[in-house]
């Protein structure tokens, strides 16, 4: 019984302090936030303007992937492997351009582009494939997305707070700076078991849900 109290109170520190995180960083989280969005509105409107070869080329993809996912042939372990060496590369280019006195502009741009390529996905299975399309974003794209875009914006906040701080810290100590790294390296550890999770959902559970419903 104790345990479960213990546990509980953990938990509900942790919450504390990540509404507390959110509160002190509103107006960096709501530029991400708007900055993201108007990626992912620019991409879904993107999708109406292909020309045929390319839009029968993603058609192609598109079927093929259905196929693989309907008949299990698609290898958990090789998409495990992609998805999450995608996500990292996001994760790993964020936290060096947080080590940058530029980062802050490059690091917004990776988030419109990362909502770009997300709207652009699901603007055009929904344009393409209408009830089906509609069902393979639920199926095999929000899943994983519920994680993955939280995560990339909580990350983008922390590294440009980092960031500010070494544009401001210039004449801090190397040891006090040292350990600011140290923290933001280990922080970005952190977030990459979270990626793992998103990469795990991404390989087996939405290649299972597809395989099941369509």
């Amino acid at each position: 019984m104790a345990a479960i109290q213990a546990g509980k109170g953990w938990v509900m520190n942790l919450i504390g302090t990540i509404i507390n995180h959110i509160k002190a960083n509103r107006w960096q989280y709501l530029l991400i936030s708007i900055i993201f969005l108007t990626g992912l509105i620019s991409g879904s409107y993107r999708a109406d303007y292909l020309d045929g070869a390319v839009r029968s080329h993603l058609l192609n993809l598109v079927d093929n992937y259905l196929r693989g996912s309907s008949q299990g042939d698609l290898a958990g372990s090789q998409l495990l492997f992609y998805a999450f060496l995608n996500q990292t590369k996001t994760i790993v280019l964020i936290w060096f351009l947080g080590l940058t006195v530029i980062g802050m502009p490059l690091i917004l741009g990776i988030c419109f582009l990362k909502g770009y390529s997300l709207g652009f996905t699901v603007g055009f299975l929904v344009q393409e494939r209408a009830g089906v399309g509609i069902l393979i974003s639920l199926l095999a794209i929000l899943p994983q997305h519920l994680l993955y875009i939280p995560l990339l914006i909580i990350w983008s906040v922390a590294a440009i707070k980092f960031s500010v701080a070494i544009t401001v810290g210039r004449n801090a100590s190397a040891l006090s700076m040292g350990r600011a790294l140290l923290a933001f390296t280990a922080q970005m550890l952190l977030f990459l078991l979270f990626v793992l999770a998103g990469a795990l959902i991404e390989a087996y559970f939405s290649p299972w849900f597809i395989q099941i419903f369509v």
